[in-house]
């Protein structure tokens, strides 16, 4: 898994040929907030040309377990609502 982008309203992650955007909100760091709320919710289908395919469940803890590591690594706050 590789995180390739975050904006002010999604990441974008590529695994193994296919990619998802997952939405959430980004804030300003240092003011008490996290540095990125991920709406959960927003985890179903990958990104076109893939998007008949719904994410597995399992396919979706280890893709959230994969973020909560990668923000912790560059020593950023992810919150999962």
């Amino acid at each position: 898994m590789n995180l390739v982008e975050i904006t002010r309203g999604h990441l974008w992650v590529k695994v193994e040929g296919k990619s998802i955007t997952i939405y959430g909100e980004a804030f300003l760091r240092g003011y008490g907030s996290p540095d990125f709320v991920l709406y959960q919710n927003s985890i179903e289908k990958w990104d076109v040309p893939d998007d008949k395919e719904n994410l597995t469940l399992i396919e979706k803890k280890q893709l959230i377990q994969f973020l909560k590591e990668e923000f912790s690594r560059r020593k950023m706050v992810l919150k999962i609502e």
